[in-house]
Parts: C-alpha cells; structure tokens; sequence
C-alpha cells in the first residue's frame, strides 16, 4: 500500500510539473536562428518586459533596443535621420519587441517562411496612435523591410507625416506585409464583422493576453467564446480577415492571396528595423 501511494505521489508530482511546465511554456518562437528555440521566462529584461514572463528573447538578444542609441550603437533605421522623439521611438520599441520577443507572433507565420510574420492584427487605434507620435520625426524610407535606403538612409529623410497618409498606411507599410489594421472602435468599423461583433486586434500593450485567450479558445473549443452564457469573459478573437486589395493585386497570378513576401530580421542589410 506504501509503495502505491509513494507511486502516486510521483505521478501527480510529475503531471504537475508537467503543466506548470506547458503554462510557463505557452506559445512557440519564429524558427530563423535569432529567436529562442522555445519560450521561458526572462525577469531580467529591460526592454519588452510585457513579454518577460515568458519570452523568445534574452536581453542580449535586444542590446540594440535595450540601450540608449549612441554612435556606436544606433537603433538603426531608427535613428538614421536623427535622434527620434521619446514617443515615437516608444512605439518602434513595442513593435520590435512584440516581433523579437513575443511567444505569439509566431500565430502569425508567414505562408513561406516561419521566419517571416503576416497580417498580424493590430488595432486601428494603435496604429492611429503612433503615427500621431512619430508625425513630426524623421524617415528616409516607406518600406523598411524592403527597401535599402531605409537600411542606410541615402534618401532625403523626410517626416512620417510626408511619408505616410494616416496610421493605417503607416501600420501596413513600414514592415511591409507584417502587420494589418483592424477596425476597434465601433463607429469607425461601420458594418460590423463576423455575425455582428467587432474583431479582436492587437495593442502590443497587456491587454494582448486577453486577445491570445480568445484566439485559443476560438481554435480549441469555440463555444468557450459563446459570450451569452454567464460568467464567461467578453473576449475578442481576431476575425478571418482578408488582406488589403493592394496586397491581392500583387499575388501576381498566385492562387494565394497575399501582399509582396517581405524578410524580417531575415536577411542582413534588409533594414527591417525589428
């Protein structure tokens, strides 16, 4: 009888361990070499601390983002033009981080790569947000990712208010084909989406993990987000969304729907920025 409790024990220890072990662990981690192999918590982050309790990135991952540009270490393209105000590099920070760090991004992979991230949803008001706080600072290039002035800004710098119409071209242009905006304000969303509610999007802020709950549980057992019955939380799962026309023009004749395949921190020199 000792030796079947003992056993018992062990087993209940080891189940556990097991799943404290898949709590801590939750998510996965873009696969390109630069990424951790797998999420774990990182307490002594100093940048991207939303993501410290379980992350895809050490702090010497992030040196670039983690301290103060100087002339040896620029948070290139980031201050190619200039010293960036306080606010706007604020959002470019959330935004690397979010890619650099986060065990979600990888819920987003690109079709062709799992290096690459596409059509991650961020919220309109976001978007809206950071274009506001980088109006008046300085860029030499649209697309990042794509285009070589934005890795050594040989192009005239111009502002982000010359270079962008709004947010929302700013959100779905700088990293290219990364990020996609999304209506999160009633009014704004005019007809509303997916049987009548208003899609989840992201803030790259802690109101994130309530998205990432719905979006499990949308995937695991969608009635857990029937939000008639009691008790349960008003989550917001991101909706099926379609990419921009813009982005369906360019599939070229391709049966996949997609805008111009873009490289993320993939290729040396692409300037991504992330």
């Amino acid at each position: 009888m000792g030796i079947t409790s003992h056993s018992l024990l062990l087993v209940c220890a080891y189940l556990a361990a097991a799943l404290i072990g898949r709590i801590c662990s939750e998510g996965v981690c873009l696969q390109d070499g630069q990424h951790k192999a797998t999420p774990s918590p990182e307490p002594h982050l100093k940048e991207c601390t939303l993501y410290a309790d379980n992350s895809c990135c050490t702090e010497e991952d992030i040196q670039d983002i983690s301290h103060v540009p100087s002339a040896g270490n620029l948070n290139s393209p980031w201050d190619k033009c200039g010293t960036l105000s306080p606010a706007c590099e604020g959002f470019l920070k959330r935004v690397s981080c979010f890619y650099r760090c986060s065990p979600d991004a990888a819920r987003w992979p690109h079709p062709h790569s799992r290096s690459y991230i596409q059509a991650v949803p961020l919220c309109h008001s976001f978007c809206r947000d950071w274009f506001d706080a980088c109006r008046m600072d300085l860029t030499c290039a649209r697309n990042w990712a794509r285009d070589p002035r934005g890795h050594n800004c040989t192009g005239t710098c111009v502002q982000y208010q010359q270079m962008y119409q709004h947010g929302r071209d700013l959100c779905e242009s700088l990293w290219g084909d990364a990020f996609m905006t999304v209506e999160d304000e009633a009014e704004e969303a005019g007809e509303a989406n997916d049987g009548g509610r208003l899609c989840g999007c992201l803030t790259l802020s802690p109101s994130d993990k309530d998205v990432i709950a719905a979006l499990r549980a949308q995937q695991d057992d969608p009635e857990e987000l029937d939000t008639t019955k009691t008790g349960l939380p008003q989550y917001r799962a991101p909706c099926q969304t379609k990419l921009p026309l813009q982005a369906r023009r360019s599939s070229k004749g391709n049966s996949v729907l997609r805008k111009r395949s873009i490289v993320v921190d993939d290729v040396e020199g692409s300037g991504s920025g992330m």
